[in-house]
């Protein structure tokens, strides 16, 4: 691949060819795992080191890193890997990925990753709790363990799962909540509720939101907005830069709180449905070729 095509790829693009690289060029037997198997699978990173390939061999061998690769030498049983449909690449599966990463990079991140897996329907609460099980002696178990007791299956983004961690440390929050009137008509979906809070709505401001049509979501937006307020509840607004501030973040939240209890309780309620299914956005769009079979495959 010519170098200008190479560095026009995101991070993710150009970890997984460096991953195809690796592995073609690794000892037999080896599976791509920890982050790399997350980049295969098509799972959201937020602020993860992708400049290093990430393997697992299997115990009875020696760990070894290089400047672009670690080979783990940990315990890798049959029904723990699978081959990629993406890139023919053989990676752990979806659970023991989401285990192996929260072991091996700070909470925040590991649950980022775990709640796209989660709403997207590549792994289930029982398939993590089950590996998190299965690596109870491997290191970083304790921090993986609180990882994935924060994971939810109801964010629809990155900053969503950010802002709930960042809201969570100090009150209770419910995530994707559908709102009614007082006549029981839908208002709204909303990224978080504030039960405690006198039922303050939080709505994260993502660029993902506005799509191909940015004017015609953002009037859309604005009605909706407009619909919430005339039920008297108070909605409160956030972004991508607030995220950088969570102290600041939460004096915002706890203004929020003050201007609902002067207006009173809201009309109308809120309940929490079953999402809409959401596809996955794969991550990977560059061609694979060739694959090797991990040896006794």
């Amino acid at each position: 691949m010519r170098a200008q095509v190479f560095r026009a790829l995101d991070g993710p693009q150009q970890h997984a060819i460096l991953a195809q690289a690796t592995y073609l060029d690794c000892v037999d037997g080896a599976v791509l795992s920890h982050v790399s198997a997350a980049v295969i699978h098509g799972f959201d990173l937020w602020n993860v080191p992708l400049d290093k390939v990430h393997l697992t061999i299997g115990a009875g061998h020696t760990s070894k890193r290089t400047r672009r690769r670690e080979l783990h030498g940990t315990s890798l049983t049959d029904d723990e890997w699978l081959h990629s449909p993406l890139a023919t690449l053989p990676v752990t599966n979806p659970a023991r990925t989401i285990v192996d990463v929260a072991r091996s990079v700070p909470l925040e991140q590991a649950v980022c990753t775990g709640d796209y897996a989660l709403r997207h329907g590549h792994v289930t609460h029982a398939e993590l709790a089950q590996s998190v099980e299965s690596a109870k002696h491997r290191s970083g178990i304790g921090r993986a363990r609180r990882a994935i007791e924060l994971m939810s299956d109801r964010s629809d983004s990155v900053g969503e799962t950010r802002a709930r961690l960042i809201f969570g440390s100090v009150t209770p929050v419910l995530c994707n909540q559908s709102v009614y009137d007082h006549n029981g008509d839908f208002l709204a979906r909303v990224d978080h509720v504030f039960p405690d809070l006198g039922e303050v709505i939080g709505e994260f401001d993502g660029m993902h939101k506005y799509g191909a049509d940015p004017r015609r979501v953002v009037l859309a937006e604005k009605e909706r907005h407009n619909r919430l307020l005339e039920q008297g509840r108070t909605v409160f607004r956030y972004g991508w830069a607030d995220l950088a501030n969570p102290s600041v973040l939460i004096e915002r939240l706890q203004a929020a709180h003050r201007r609902a209890l002067l207006h009173g309780p809201p009309s109308g309620w809120f309940t929490e449905l079953p999402l809409p299914k959401s596809a996955p956005l794969p991550v990977i769009d560059a061609p694979f070729r060739g694959s090797r079979l991990p040896r006794g495959a």
